[in-house]
């Protein structure tokens, strides 16, 4: 669902960058044509400055459908440019897998367990003292942990253990801002883009083509995640430029990614909004994407690890979240 950074540093900077140009009076950007958008290229080395990258990103988004005028206000406050991490980062983990040699994995330990789940587990997070902060939480908002069982299906307790897992239930949830972060994403689409995650990697002077072509598959990736996120934003009256996420754009207490938003979450509420940033919601969405993805009662310890694999593809992050989940239940 997610997948996970710019500086802080990098973010003030931002926040001061966007402050500066705010009294600045936003230009609508002219529409593309049909066969423009057909040959269009948003990436950041085809255009002539960073702004200009801006530009047409905010062009091809407005050509795909989102709101004109403040998309072109949007842009208007982008006063930076495109940050390389999101694509470096990525670039570096998907060459090391492709091309350089594998570290040697010690053989682990044998994993004992009382609670008949599966190991190994994140490391520190199936405590006593952290089950009983996910029972506070889930007293505290026991309305939306009630209606949300009763609706999907999913116990509270693997929903408040997710929450856990994922933002450490809402207390932290990401360092980016995601909308930057996506953004600089779509238009990172060269090496040329990212010389300095390029040049430390071992051989890539030779593998070019095959890191241009991974790029442009994962810039395509970000553009589509970035038209959700914008259209979630509009839709519900959110600040794009002030939605925290991870590096690749996932937010929220649930960390969804945009594209999953029209298709699982929901108003838990009942108030109108999908606010993600909120627990009756984040709760309602994350058991909605569990029981659609097959979680219903009397599931095996086996299917409800391929349920939340669904969630985030790693049977230690399932096999976690069913044992914090039980010793919830197990706590006074």
């Amino acid at each position: 669902m997610r997948s996970s950074k710019c500086s802080l540093v990098l973010l003030g900077f931002l926040t001061l960058a966007l402050a500066a140009c705010s009294a600045k009076q936003p230009q609508r950007t002219p529409a593309l044509t049909d066969a423009q958008v057909e040959r269009f290229d948003i990436g950041y080395s085809s255009a002539s400055s960073w702004r200009d990258a801006w530009q047409r990103l905010s062009a091809k988004l407005q050509q795909d459908g989102l709101d004109a005028d403040r998309t072109s206000e949007l842009f208007a406050k982008l006063d930076m440019p495109p940050s390389p991490i999101p694509m470096g980062v990525k670039v570096k983990e998907l060459y090391s897998n492709k091309f350089l040699p594998k570290p040697k994995v010690r053989p682990q330990k044998a994993f004992e367990t009382k609670l008949g789940i599966p190991g190994p587990w994140f490391k520190g997070v199936v405590t006593a003292a952290n089950a009983r902060t996910c029972r506070a939480f889930m007293d505290k908002h026991a309305v939306a942990f009630a209606r949300a069982e009763l609706n999907y299906g999913v116990p509270s307790e693997v929903a408040a253990a997710l929450l856990f897992v994922e933002t450490r239930l809402g207390g932290y949830l990401g360092k980016h801002n995601a909308f930057y972060m996506l953004a600089s994403m779509a238009v990172t689409r060269n090496p040329a883009d990212i010389p300095e995650y390029i040049g430390k990697l071992q051989g890539a002077d030779r593998q070019l083509p095959w890191i241009r072509e991974k790029m442009i598959v994962k810039a395509d990736w970000a553009y589509s995640e970035l038209k959700a996120l914008l259209s979630y934003c509009y839709a519900n009256g959110i600040d794009p430029l002030k939605i925290k996420g991870s590096i690749y754009g996932a937010i929220g207490l649930c960390q969804f990614m945009p594209t999953n938003i029209p298709r699982y979450a929901v108003d838990g509420n009942g108030d109108g909004v999908i606010d993600l940033f909120t627990v009756d919601d984040a709760v309602a969405s994350l058991s909605n994407y569990l029981r659609r993805n097959g979680w219903k009662p009397g599931l095996s310890v086996t299917k409800q690890t391929r349920v939340l694999r669904s969630y985030n593809a790693m049977d230690i992050y399932a096999h976690t979240i069913l044992a914090l989940a039980k010793t919830i239940r197990q706590v006074k």
